[in-house]
């Protein structure tokens, strides 16, 4: 459809001066700034600020979604697909980290509706997680909350080097990211191997 065409040329004009300028700090004259289009157009399309952030937040989910879907080797075993997805928002933060601020910075702050579209976003990637209980004798017997601290902890990581703008550490997360991921499920033996093979594929 042409309106959609248009929502998303605005949205992903405007993903810059939110990742910049903050969410809070973004105004409606910027985003028609920047995007190069009148504010009738803007109202248009949009009811306002918030759901032009949020058609952006699930252009941007969607589409890093589908690039990590896309990466994981068909039938490919639970600790390859889960290493495969951390090496792939690694990469997807380090080469585009102002599209990874929209979603690791800025939504959590950005309204009820934002920190919804969050939640829902880190309770998708702790689901992927749970398949590694099957690999552990007692794994229905680990904590309830296993998956949703392991991705808080790993957006934290994320969060902390984008804030600070270390984007150059963002690649080297990939062992202590992993460790948390695999271990739980894996133990310290298998979780060493498992990372020692991860690293040799995103060094090749």
């Amino acid at each position: 459809m042409v309106e959609d065409h248009q929502r998303r040329r605005i949205a992903l004009a405007a993903y810059p001066v939110f990742a910049e300028r903050g969410y809070r700090g973004t105004t409606i004259d910027d985003i028609v700034a920047v995007a190069r289009v009148s504010v009738g157009s803007f109202y248009s399309l949009f009811e306002g600020k918030e759901g032009c952030f949020l058609f952006l937040y699930d252009t941007v989910v969607l589409e890093a979604r589908e690039q990590l879907r896309e990466a994981i080797p068909p039938d490919a075993p639970w600790p390859e697909a889960a290493g495969t997805v951390l090496q792939g928002l690694l990469k997807i933060a380090a080469a585009e980290p102002l599209r990874a601020r929209i979603v690791l910075v800025e939504a959590p702050t950005a309204g009820a509706a934002a920190e919804e579209r969050y939640a829902e976003t880190m309770a998708e990637l702790a689901g992927s997680l749970r398949g590694g209980r099957e690999l552990r004798e007692q794994g229905a017997d680990l904590p309830i909350g296993l998956e949703s601290a392991t991705v808080a902890g790993i957006a934290w990581l994320l969060h902390q080097r984008l804030v600070a703008s270390q984007l150059e550490e963002i690649p080297a997360l990939l062992p202590e990211m992993a460790e948390l991921v695999f271990e739980p499920y894996l133990g310290p033996g298998e979780t060493k191997a498992s990372i020692e093979r991860l690293l040799s594929t995103a060094t090749s």
